[in-house]
């Protein structure tokens, strides 16, 4: 039970951090062409690499939801 719930507040947490470093896009681009620092830019590159493969398992997982939720409701008819 406790791992269900963990697993659940990980897919929202990587849900709201998607959804944050998304709404970020304009400025980053913005902050990358005017600032020219090397460590900065770096930084904003990780950050979006690490998005992309939050974004990735967030989609793979969510068809195993909706795999396990159609098994659960076939059960139930």
């Amino acid at each position: 039970m406790i791992w269900r719930f963990a697993v659940a507040s990980l897919y929202i947490l990587g849900a709201w951090w998607c959804y944050v470093v998304v709404r970020r896009l304009p400025q980053d681009v913005q902050e990358i062409r005017e600032l020219k620092q090397t460590i900065r830019t770096l930084a904003i590159i990780l950050v979006w690499a690490i998005t992309v493969i939050i974004a990735i398992v967030l989609i793979l997982y969510s068809f195993v939801i909706i795999r396990e939720l159609t098994a659960f409701l076939r059960d139930l008819l």
